[in-house]
């Protein structure tokens, strides 16, 4: 009967021994065994051969032998195959505790007495084998499911830094661009893409994330090359790095660049999207101690005007120093009796009379002195502040309205205007606050009007239309503010309740030097006809305003050719000496 086949018979065993007949003795017992990789050698100085030439699953080493004994073959395999080293049973005629622990101790996994014991051999080579290829499994399976760890980790870490939308590199993905080249040339742009939240307000999140995956194909085409890294740093701010050396050249012509590129319209559903760019530079030459200071830097740098970049300097930090303890001293700047109104008069075109004013917040600061509103009421908006004073400024205007009207110094149907901020417009509650107040007071309601920009509404279209027909209902006139410069304009107009468009000082200054300017402005003026609004012009400033305005059939003006902004007591004279 022939015996069973062994469980790893494929195993590939090799003996070394000096003495020929005893691997030709074992090497035909573990052939009548089932072993049919086997291999006998005499000369241990061809083992390392031999062991590059084939894989050994099994080594039987002789410890007696010349040239090298199998005490320095063990240190071998120790120093050369490490933890690959094939497993080991010696072979040896002296069984005294002395050479056993010597050979357990370099490695030897068991021994082998001669003379040998047939059945006592094939038991311990199997055992030894079997031990072997589990070890072998186990470790294969760990080295699989150690590498699937790894892909899976590489996976998290690249979906941790990259950009869901664009698949660019996120805020956490650049920073660590930036921390890993510390220490190197880099110059940063800090790009703000204005307008880009209100154009996913307006045509809904699908067409906005179609425009950022577009600027980030326009981007790569334009920043191709190893040395540069974007990626979106906010909903509508992104970060650009360049790995190169800070030279005032380079700089100016990437960041005119980027800004001519960013600008260009972008088609996306049929919609031809523009934004307005802007761009802080800071660079690897200047003085920081971070990564996130670098940043910080750029960010700071950001122009306020659309189309311009600056770079990073320390005054503008310390500007936006004073800016912060303005917002410190703006929080008790109406209970100090530090802010006041002006009004500008709004003189009507066909007669030249006054027949309403626009309210406009000035403070003066004892510390600071006269704080300009361009520099205050962005604090204000941003800090929420904004709700405050605007509540100060719609019960101020009312009572000095009363006044007058008491006085006769102006006539009935006398309108002032108030600017209300987009953020006072998303109050839920603000169309009835002002209702009710209006309802407390001496005035109709058509007394007060309001005026909001179109970049306002779009912060919230829906609720903003709300509040519009809410207060137009009541009798409130309600004007839009910087009419032509924002996104609504052609989309939203018709829908909303609005009683006048005051056309936009860009479209005034230019209109006697630049035909198009004027041709726009002829537009607004024709469009507000059609829908039954007046206009009102700001920013009339020469003579050549006054006729071109009066020519396109602009209703109302208002600007420094008549009068500038006035304290309450002159606004009043010039009104007298204006209309007689």
């Amino acid at each position: 009967m022939t015996a069973a086949a062994p469980e790893h018979g494929d195993a590939h065993i090799l003996v070394l021994d000096d003495n020929p007949v005893n691997v030709e003795l074992l090497l035909c017992l573990l052939e009548d065994e089932g072993y049919h990789q086997v291999r006998g050698e005499t000369d241990p100085r061809r083992l390392a051969q031999l062991m590059k030439q084939q894989t050994v699953d099994l080594l039987l080493l002789d410890i007696r032998m010349p040239h090298l004994n199998g005490y320095q073959i063990l240190e071998w395999l120790h120093s050369e195959w490490g933890e690959r080293a094939p497993p080991v049973i010696v072979l040896s005629a002296q069984t005294d505790a002395q050479t056993r622990l010597q050979a357990l101790g370099l490695g030897a996994r068991d021994f082998l007495n001669k003379p040998f014991d047939h059945p006592e051999v094939m038991q311990r080579i199997r055992n030894t084998l079997e031990s072997h290829f589990l070890l072998r499994e186990r470790s294969v399976r760990a080295a699989c499911l150690e590498d699937e760890v790894r892909q899976r980790t590489s996976e998290l870490h690249r979906q941790a830094i990259s950009d869901p939308v664009t698949g660019r590199l996120n805020r956490r993905g650049l920073l660590e661009q930036l921390q890993r080249r510390d220490g190197h040339d880099v110059v940063l742009y800090f790009v703000a893409l204005d307008g880009l939240d209100d154009i996913a307000r307006l045509h809904g999140l699908r067409v906005a994330e179609t425009l950022s995956r577009a600027l980030s194909t326009r981007l790569q085409a334009l920043l191709s090359g190893p040395e540069w890294v974007f990626g979106p740093w906010s909903s509508s701010e992104w970060l650009v790095l360049g790995f190169d050396a800070p030279d005032s050249a380079a700089i100016a012509h990437h960041a005119g660049a980027l800004l001519h590129s960013l600008a260009q319209g972008v088609e996306v559903e049929q919609l031809l999207l523009h934004l307005d760019c802007r761009l802080g530079v800071s660079h690897s030459a200047m003085v920081y101690d971070s990564a996130e200071h670098l940043i910080r830097q750029a960010a700071i740098a950001l122009p306020q005007k659309a189309g311009e970049w600056q770079c990073f300097e320390p005054a503008l930090e310390q500007r936006l120093l004073i800016l912060s303890r303005y917002r410190q001293a703006m929080r008790t700047a109406a209970e100090q009796g530090e802010l006041f109104l002006l009004y500008q008069p709004k003189v009507a075109l066909h007669d030249e009379r006054v027949v309403g004013a626009e309210a406009l917040l000035r403070w003066i600061s004892p510390e600071f002195g006269f704080v300009s509103p361009a520099d205050f009421i962005p604090i204000a908006e941003s800090s929420g502040d904004i709700l405050r004073l605007g509540d100060w400024v719609i019960d101020t205007a009312i009572t000095q309205l009363e006044q007058w009207l008491e006085q006769g110094v102006v006539p009935p149907d006398f309108r002032v205007a108030v600017n209300v901020a987009a953020l006072q417009l998303m109050q839920p509650g603000f169309a009835d606050s002002l209702i009710s107040r209006l309802a407390k007071s001496r005035l109709p309601p058509a007394a007060i009007e309001i005026e909001v920009t179109e970049s306002g509404l779009m912060q919230n279209m829906e609720l903003a239309l709300i509040q519009l027909n809410q207060l137009a209902a009541a009798g409130i006139g309600i004007a839009i503010d910087d009419f032509g410069t924002g996104y609504s304009s052609l989309a939203y107009l018709k829908t909303m309740p609005v009683s006048v468009l005051k056309i936009d000082r860009a479209f005034v200054d230019g209109m006697d030097r630049d035909s198009q300017v004027r041709g726009l402005a002829q537009a607004v003026i024709q469009m507000a006809r059609i829908l039954g609004c007046q206009t009102v012009a700001e920013g009339a400033e020469r003579p050549e305003h006054i006729a071109l305005l009066k020519a396109m059939g602009c209703t109302l003006v208002q600007g420094y050719w008549y009068s500038p902004p006035l304290k309450p007591d002159a606004f009043i004279e010039y009104c007298q000496s204006q209309n007689g």
